[in-house]
């Protein structure tokens, strides 16, 4: 039984010791896989206009024209 312990103990270890020492392209992996993948323009808006014309993020309200 102790035999077990230390033997998931060693796996525990050298398991931590591996991530860590590998932790920079392992959370750069992580990020390409399950990140947040980019907008892509949309194909059917006009190909001469930029992105942000064609889709405008905050339009203001119509003005009140009854005065």
């Amino acid at each position: 039984m102790l035999n077990l312990v230390i033997a998931i103990l060693a796996l525990i270890i050298w398991s931590s010791v591996v991530i860590y020492y590998f932790r920079s392209p392992l959370l750069h992996w992580f990020d390409n896989r399950f990140g947040k993948d980019p907008v892509l323009p949309d194909l059917d808006s006009d190909p001469e206009q930029p992105p942000s014309e064609s889709h405008p993020t905050s339009a203001a309200p119509p003005a009140d024209k009854a005065s």
